[in-house]
């Protein structure tokens, strides 16, 4: 089973569709119309969506601090490998997040 299937919404009926819509942005994959295209992490911890189609960052979803901690819960029952648990955390990585950033 890959890492994309393992975290599929239909393997998880409490799964938000705006859980799942960013799950499959991080992962690359289309599970929800519209689908995200890309996401950011502003510098206080805000989170931010880009749709299909659209030009800018025009979705509020929420604190990143809320994302993380759904998708630490998400990760522990999906019982990921030390393999699948590096690849997500390599592509979780790809987000920009400018919290990360230095003034």
């Amino acid at each position: 089973m890959t890492l994309a299937e393992k975290l599929h919404p239909s393997r998880y009926t409490e799964m938000s569709g705006k859980m799942a819509a960013i799950v499959a942005c991080i992962l690359r994959e289309k599970w929800t119309e519209p689908a995200m295209a890309e996401l950011c992490i502003t510098s206080d911890g805000g989170l931010l969506a880009r749709m299909e189609g659209d030009i800018g960052f025009n979705d509020f979803l929420g604190s990143v601090y809320d994302l993380e901690r759904n998708v630490s819960n998400l990760l522990e029952v999906a019982e990921l490998t030390k393999e699948e648990r590096a690849e997500w955390d390599r592509l979780y990585a790809e987000i920009t997040d400018w919290r990360r950033v230095s003034v």
